[in-house]
C-alpha cells in the first residue's frame, strides 16, 4: 500500500543538512540573496523613483515581502523547522509577489498615470493663451516721501 500518502513523513522532518541535503543549501541561500537583492534594489530605485509615490509604494511592498519571506527561510533552515513550514513559505511568497505585482498595483498605477496625465493637459491648457506668458508690469506706486530729519 505505498502511495504518495506515505510521503507525507518527509513534511515532518526537521528542515535541517542532514534531512534534505540538496534542497537545505539551496533554500537558505534563496533567503540570503532576497534579503540582499531587495536592499539593494529599493535603495537604488529609491533613489531613482522619489517623484513617484505609487512606484515608491510598489517597491516597499516588494521590498518587505523579500525581507519576510528570505529572513522566514533562513529561520527555517538555521533552526531546523520541519519542512511543513517550509513549502507553504516558498509557495505563499510566491504567490504574494504575484498578487503584488500583477493584481494590487496595476489599477493603481493606472490611476496616478491618468491623475499625471490630467494635471499636464491642465498645465498645458492654461499655458496655451498669450496673456498667460506675458507677465503683466507692476502697478507704479507713488514714491515714498521721506523725510528729512
Amino acid at each position: 500500500m505505498n502511495g504518495p500518502w506515505n510521503q507525507l513523513d518527509l513534511l515532518l522532518i526537521g528542515f535541517n543538512n542532514t534531512n534534505f541535503p540538496q534542497v537545505w543549501t539551496l533554500t537558505w541561500m534563496i533567503g540570503a540573496f532576497l534579503i540582499a537583492a531587495a536592499v539593494i534594489l529599493y535603495n537604488f530605485q529609491n533613489s531613482r523613483l522619489h517623484a513617484y509615490p505609487v512606484f515608491l509604494d510598489l517597491n516597499e511592498w516588494l521590498m518587505w515581502t523579500s525581507v519576510g519571506v528570505g529572513s522566514l527561510l533562513i529561520m527555517y533552515s538555521v533552526f531546523s523547522f520541519d519542512f511543513l513550514f517550509v513549502v507553504p513559505t516558498l509557495v505563499g511568497g510566491a504567490i504574494l509577489y504575484v498578487w503584488i505585482r500583477f493584481i494590487h498595483f496595476p489599477p493603481l498605477i493606472d490611476a496616478y498615470e491618468e491623475r499625471l496625465a490630467r494635471q499636464r493637459y491642465f498645465q498645458r491648457s492654461r499655458t496655451a493663451h498669450p496673456e498667460a506668458t506675458i507677465r503683466s508690469k507692476p502697478k507704479a506706486t507713488a514714491p515714498v516721501k521721506r523725510r528729512r530729519r
